[in-house]
């Protein structure tokens, strides 16, 4: 069973389109503001008004309607040579009580290096993957300055798929097809209990693990990302898991464990926004030594020994016991 999110920019008109085809969940949200700062909305029923100058005006309204929250693309940065350089990043800081931000955009961030005439043809006709070297740092640090400070930003990634067509010395080229572009970077939840075959509780499901923190990030073109897992393990209670997104006490005796889908990986247990600990293979244990908030990144080490960039979880949280 797999699901997609339609965020059609300033439309919900999407919402008509909800159901199951086959064994995937459509669901619909909407991408919201114009100029600069969007911002995805899920589980909303009305469209709201954009608001590219007051974003936080838009996300207290996105709460008030009980909908999940998403910071879009927040770095992005144009190329020359594609649409005139021109880039839609958040330029209007700080701002809080949203659900999450999208650490990873494939077709903002290819756009974002496409720097030079002979890398774009290189990457888009021979080496598409070389042009993902990771989320933006700057992202990545604004997303641990976040959890370290006590807020639970979810982080997510997507392919900002357009399947847009140009034309290129006269023949009609589709930049990015749909199918190639969902097997680049995805969100994988997590879920307690298989999806349900009831479309609405299904939906329900889908919307509270990306709402939690249930969920992780795959650079699927690299290998898929299924099968991935980071838990923790309390030394009482050995067969109950805490997933990522949630929560707690610290306390003696637990164990992170991080379970890669190939044992071609480099696991890097980051804590606090710090590299804590990185080893190869396909399997990491770790008991921690304090509270705070614990994430992973794993790459993945190809035939040559190069670790590329590949999957990111979100945070187990270990609180300190007051």
């Amino acid at each position: 069973m797999r699901y997609i999110i339609i965020t059609d920019h300033n439309s919900l008109q999407a919402l008509s389109e909800e159901g199951f085809y086959g064994r995937v969940a459509v669901l619909a949200g909407v991408e919201l503001n114009e100029k600069c700062c969007h911002y995805l909305a899920l589980g909303l029923s009305d469209l709201l008004p954009s608001s590219d100058e007051e974003p936080q005006q838009l996300i207290n309204a996105v709460n008030a309607a009980k909908g999940l929250g998403f910071l879009a693309h927040p770095f992005e940065k144009g190329s020359p040579y594609i649409d005139g350089g021109v880039a839609f990043p958040w330029n209007n800081w700080p701002v809080f009580g949203f659900t999450g931000m999208e650490i990873w955009n494939y077709s903002s961030h290819w756009r974002g290096r496409a720097t030079s005439i002979p890398r774009v043809l290189y990457w888009f006709l021979l080496n598409r993957k070389a042009a993902m070297d990771g989320p933006p740092p700057e992202c990545l640090k604004l997303w641990d300055c976040y959890t370290t400070a006590g807020h639970a930003v979810v982080a997510i990634g997507g392919t900002d798929a357009h399947a847009a067509r140009r034309r290129v010395a006269m023949i009609p080229v589709e930049i990015f097809p749909y199918r190639f572009l969902f097997r680049t970077i995805n969100t994988y939840i997590c879920l307690r209990e298989p999806l349900s075959e009831d479309f609405a509780q299904a939906k329900k499901q889908i919307y509270a693990a990306l709402g939690e923190g249930r969920c992780y990030v795959s650079f699927d073109q690299i290998y898929p990302g299924e099968g991935f897992s980071f838990t923790a393990q309390r030394r009482q209670k050995p067969s109950e898991n805490v997933l990522m997104g949630e929560a707690l006490n610290f306390e003696e005796g637990l164990k992170l464990n991080v379970q890669a889908p190939s044992p071609r990986s480099l696991i890097r247990l980051i804590h606090n926004g710090r590299l804590l600990v990185q080893q190869k293979g396909g399997s990491l244990s770790y008991s921690p030594e304090a509270p705070g908030v614990y994430r992973v990144e794993v790459y993945y080490r190809s035939l040559w020994g190069r670790a590329r960039p590949w999957l990111f979880s979100n945070p187990i949280y270990l609180q300190s016991i007051k």
